[in-house]
């Protein structure tokens, strides 16, 4: 079988090797034998040991050249188990289910591109019903926090329009080998269903670039931050602002989500631009 080289930093990795907090991790899935699930980044196999016989699918997808080689050689004669070599952070999860069929998913995602992952699979959402999977606490942290957090910001609205997000519980970096300077959190995220109108809202970049522009500075009030983020004058930003219903003087992370949603609509509305067309 294929030899296993040590950890790559370059790939983020760092391995589980506690039983319990598998086992923790697993059982936060709720599997049954009529589930389909996708494994990101199955490293050694952590994870994976525990999910064989819990699910009646599993779709492994991994980046490393040697850890893929090392599954697909395990797995060969396993028609349940599929291995996809290939880089989470823009593989399309919808494309190894049929049509009308759904997936859960679980991860111990590389801390260096943890949110791009997550994002990429929520472009997907349509074909996902759960999603559990651990990030560095601080990242897992701002995709939970609410508005009048100090973590709350734009990937925290952005995650939270599509998706109810909870933390289910921290780890300790002596749970992995190697040990990383960092904690690390496990995160719930179930996808809304949404209608035809809020998911072309959400997947146009222009939603992301609003969301971001009034995050742009974060401890500036919304009427200076959107004036940076999106490079407009203050007096035009102050009257989207007033119109959404957000105080222009108050901080971002004090901004309720419907009203970052309200302020989409008037911006791409008072600029004459329909969903999908940039700014």
């Amino acid at each position: 079988m294929t030899s296993l080289p040590p950890p790559r930093r370059s790939l983020g990795q760092v391995f589980l090797n506690s039983e319990r907090v598998i086992n923790r991790i697993v059982s936060s899935l709720d599997l049954s034998l009529e589930d389909t699930v996708i494994e990101i980044g199955p490293g050694r196999g952590a994870l994976t040991n525990n999910l064989i016989g819990a699910c009646g699918r599993l779709v492994l997808v991994e980046k490393d050249d040697v850890l893929a080689a090392f599954h697909k050689e395990r797995f060969t004669d396993d028609p349940s188990v599929e291995v996809i070599h290939s880089d989470a952070t823009v593989w399309n999860c919808c494309e190894v289910l049929k049509d009308g069929q759904k997936a859960k998913v679980i991860g111990n995602l590389p801390y260096n591109v943890g949110g791009q992952i997550l994002f990429n699979l929520m472009q997907h959402q349509g074909c996902l019903t759960k999603l559990v999977l651990m990030f560095q606490r601080e990242v897992a942290q701002r995709l939970v926090a609410k508005p009048g957090d100090r973590n709350f910001g734009a990937v925290s609205a952005l995650i939270q329009t599509r998706a109810d997000v909870r933390m289910l519980f921290e780890v300790s970096p002596t749970k992995f080998k190697p040990v990383p300077k960092v904690w690390s959190a496990v995160v719930e995220v179930v996808p809304k269903v949404l209608s035809p109108e809020m998911a072309a809202m959400i997947n146009d970049p222009d939603f992301s670039k609003i969301a971001h522009g009034l995050f742009a500075q974060p401890r500036k009030t919304c009427l200076n931050s959107l004036a940076d983020g999106l490079k407009t004058k203050k007096a035009q930003c102050q009257a989207w602002l007033i119109d959404a219903g957000i105080d222009p003087q108050t901080r971002p992370a004090n901004v309720d989500i419907s009203a970052i949603t309200d302020l989409y609509r008037l911006i791409k509305a008072d600029l004459g631009h329909k969903d999908g067309q940039p700014l």
